[in-house]
């Protein structure tokens, strides 16, 4: 047999790949792989050594058997480096950056839907945006590592969310600028996914070891199903939606809207965004579509998605409001004929940080928005626009922010536990409990009974 003339070594490897050949039918060919492997090894051969590990790892699926210490004698030979690069779980920092991206996707879309007082279909359409992209940087990067050998029904599962960046970004954006509802004829814009998903059905529903074999090229379907129908769809479906989009910030900017605010600059960034992965994409999927390395272009616009899940992370800690940006911007525009400047609502701004920080007026129980404007030497009506463009707020919940802020500030100093609850909500302001224990259970999701229980158990 075979397989005896390996093992005793009395014959070169040409006779042996002929004698294969002959009696192919008749030989355990895994085993006969697994053996000449092992012979190449340790005979420094590393290039007849790889040819026969690629065949038994093709043939068994074992991708583990790359890194068999047998193997030792050509560990550093480029044959054998070009196998453990293709098959061997590895670290990549780039490949950990788009997972750590991803992950904090997964937490900002959680984030989004747990607060109170939100836009829900804003809130809806933004999270589902980003949540796809979470779910393919994060594929891309265990596909990077080699991880999705281990992970086989990874296959593919980003690939039906290809049509669905534009629609969900654009009608985000109509959201937030014009509060628009979807109609049921708006439907019509997920007939591709549907297609798509229709497409990679039969995909989803083969087995670990089918997809396997999918991924070596050695199954049914190619490693990249239906690759250039999904880069051209993809391609067309970015340039309309990006198209779309930019022509509705257009459309709908005025003089007011473009003073540099937080919501203003959340806008336009994610214009920018949204056409700047379009011209990238485009160029990939030409490149793909060509069969053409590609590489950076490839890991350009991966850089992009994690930059964008990054920045709305930015937003989403620092100006939530901003998100859901259809009710903030009415209060933008209303103040569209107030003539106040640029420098002087600065101005008034910084007036109004020193009566908070250091002059502590919040704690005045009758203060109001009226006597507020006398101490800024203003009209009530740009007193409001300053605390609506500046902090996101109204006079009320401003005012109470601080209240409660050093109502918490007193009970974690009052470690004697010497101090009464409304003795505290009197000394930051409030007439009343009932207001206090609102206010605080709003900012903090609990009572102040309960804050101070939890200060002490």
């Amino acid at each position: 047999m075979l397989l005896l003339l390996v093992l005793s070594g009395t014959t070169s490897f040409a006779q042996i790949s002929s004698a294969h050949m002959q009696e192919e039918v008749q030989i355990d060919s895994v085993l006969m792989f697994r053996e000449l492997a092992f012979k190449a090894a340790k005979t420094n051969d590393a290039e007849t050594a790889a040819i026969y590990i690629d065949k038994y790892v093709k043939r068994t699926l074992d991708f583990h058997f790359v890194e068999h210490s047998s193997f030792n004698y050509i560990s550093e030979a480029p044959e054998y480096q070009a196998l453990v690069e293709q098959y061997v779980p590895r670290f990549e920092w780039i490949a950990l950056f788009y997972i750590y991206s991803g992950l904090i996707g997964f937490f900002i879309v959680f984030i989004i839907n747990i607060r109170k007082r939100k836009d829900q279909l804003a809130a809806l359409l933004l999270s589902l945006f980003l949540l796809i992209h979470s779910v393919f940087i994060i594929h891309v990067g265990l596909y990077t590592m080699n991880y999705t050998f281990e992970l086989p029904h990874t296959q593919s599962m980003s690939t039906v969310f290809s049509f669905l960046y534009g629609p969900l970004l654009y009608f985000y954006f109509r959201r937030i600028k014009t509060g628009y509802k979807p109609k049921i004829i708006d439907a019509l814009h997920l007939l591709p996914t549907l297609a798509l998903v229709i497409m990679f059905l039969p995909i989803y529903s083969l087995s670990a070891e089918e997809k396997l074999r999918m991924m070596l090229g050695l199954g049914t379907y190619s490693s990249n199903p239906y690759g250039q129908i999904v880069a051209g769809g993809k391609i067309l479906s970015l340039i309309v939606y990006a198209s779309l989009t930019l022509m509705l910030f257009l459309k709908t900017r005025t003089h007011r809207t473009q003073v540099q605010t937080p919501l203003y600059l959340w806008q336009r960034n994610i214009v920018g965004f949204q056409i700047l992965y379009a011209l990238v994409y485009v160029i990939y999927g030409i490149l793909l579509m060509a069969d053409i390395n590609t590489g950076l272009i490839f890991n350009s616009q991966l850089i992009l998605m994690s930059g964008m899940v990054l920045y709305v992370a930015y937003v989403a800690y620092s100006r939530p409001k901003v998100l859901m940006g259809f009710h903030l911007e009415s209060n933008y525009l209303k103040y569209k004929n107030s003539g106040l400047t640029n420098s002087y609502s600065l101005e008034l701004k910084n007036q109004l940080m020193h009566l908070l920080d250091e002059e502590k007026i919040y704690r005045e129980n009758n203060i109001n928005l009226d006597s507020l404007a006398d101490r800024l030497g203003t009209t009530r009506h740009s007193a409001s626009q300053i605390i609506n463009e500046h902090f996101n707020q109204n006079f009320f919940e401003l005012i109470n922010s601080y209240r409660i802020k050093e109502a918490m500030e007193i009970l974690k100093a009052d470690t004697e536990r010497e101090k009464n609850i409304i003795d505290v909500a009197y000394e930051v302001g409030f007439n009343n409990k009932v207001t206090f224990n609102k206010s605080f259970k709003k900012i903090n999701e609990v009572t102040p009974s309960q804050f101070v229980k939890a200060l002490y158990t």
